[in-house]
């Protein structure tokens, strides 16, 4: 059987789809059993471009990295992104043989503390309103702000700091917290490269046929749409032009959309569009900001004997001050550092 190995563009690919998934982060056993390879050693060969095996484990990766099926296990995807070994494998050694059963052991071990691990998601968004921890005031900021009329809202904070799971709380709660009826979309533009993309996706949303220009404005015009725009960042690619922005302020100023668009910086900073300071984003004056800020260190505490409730296991004083120092109130370095600490207690 042929042997493959990651070409120069799937190196590159396989890395930036890890960073986007914020699992760059993982070390080999976790990203492992995230990905659900049940060899840390293949992971850790990827990483380091050692790699040799089956082309269906390499597209088993790329899919469980985000990508779709078809696109994975087309002949154009392989061409660009997997490389033909030509050598045999050389056999393995009694040692690769023992390290690779401690790999397995290790993995076994992860999967089966998980499952009681009160500290997950550890690197995806919150789905579950009840894992949702201590945003209701800027919850309820946002919706004051929408029900008073304004166009939109540009959700700001730092990486990971829970800006997509803030987004689609928003959606869930959107039917009982808004006073009008608005209809509530997520979009992501993780893999949205251009405005082609854009408004097939947002078409697709909508469950209509891929339009643009007045067609889709006729649409808009039965709608009410509340778009919870995440990664908005990406509207800065090469794909893009002022434009798109354009035609999103005049649905706002039509009123047949709101926005929430989730991005680290703010959106006059990100999009300067001029040379001439006078000129800003489209979406700048529209889109009032709300920042998610680090916890203050009495609600880390809190969030920490919250999901310990149920446990019958405390964390000590000691051990919650070093958890504070740690993560500063970062809610996902928080649940790393208790995920880890929950596993020695276990």
């Amino acid at each position: 059987m042929a042997n493959w190995r990651l070409s120069d563009e799937g190196y590159k690919l396989f890395n930036e789809r890890l960073k986007a998934n914020g699992w760059d982060l993982l070390n080999k056993t976790e990203l492992a059993k995230l990905l659900k390879v049940y060899r840390s050693n293949m992971v850790a060969n990827l990483l380091n471009r050692t790699h040799e095996g089956q082309k269906a484990k390499l597209e088993f990766v790329m899919i469980r990295l985000g990508l779709e099926e078809d696109e994975v296990e087309s002949d154009s995807f392989a061409r660009k992104y997997f490389q033909e070994i030509k050598n045999s494998p050389k056999s393995l050694s009694v040692k690769s043989l023992v390290d690779r059963l401690d790999e397995q052991m290790e993995i076994q071990e992860l999967e089966q503390i998980d499952v009681k691990n009160p500290f997950q998601p550890l690197y995806l968004p919150v789905d579950k309103a009840e894992q949702f921890f201590d945003r209701e005031g800027e919850l309820r900021e946002i919706f004051d702000l929408l029900n008073s009329g304004s166009g939109g809202v540009n959700l700001l904070g730092d990486r990971q700091m829970g800006k997509t799971s803030m987004l689609r709380r928003i959606s869930q709660l959107a039917a009982s917290e808004l006073r009008d009826k608005w209809e509530p979309i997520y979009l992501s533009l993780h893999n949205i490269h251009s405005e082609t993309d854009f408004y097939q996706a947002f078409c697709d949303e909508l469950d209509v046929e891929n339009c643009t220009g007045y067609a889709l404005t006729r649409i808009m015009k039965s709608r009410h749409v509340l778009l919870l725009l995440d990664e908005v960042e990406n509207l800065q690619g090469d794909g893009f032009t002022k434009a798109i922005r354009d035609v999103l302020r005049g649905f706002v100023g039509d009123r047949f959309l709101r926005l929430v668009v989730a991005s680290c910086t703010l959106l006059d900073q990100l999009f300067p569009d001029s040379n001439d300071k006078k000129l800003t984003s489209p979406l700048h004056h529209i889109c009032l900001p709300v920042t998610l800020k680090p916890w203050q260190k009495p609600m880390v505490e809190k969030f920490v004997k919250a999901r310990l409730e149920t446990t019958g296991i405390s964390f000590s004083e000691k051990e919650m001050e070093k958890l504070w120092l740690e993560s500063q109130g970062h809610p996902q370095k928080l649940m790393k550092s208790c995920f880890d600490l929950y596993r020695q207690y276990r």
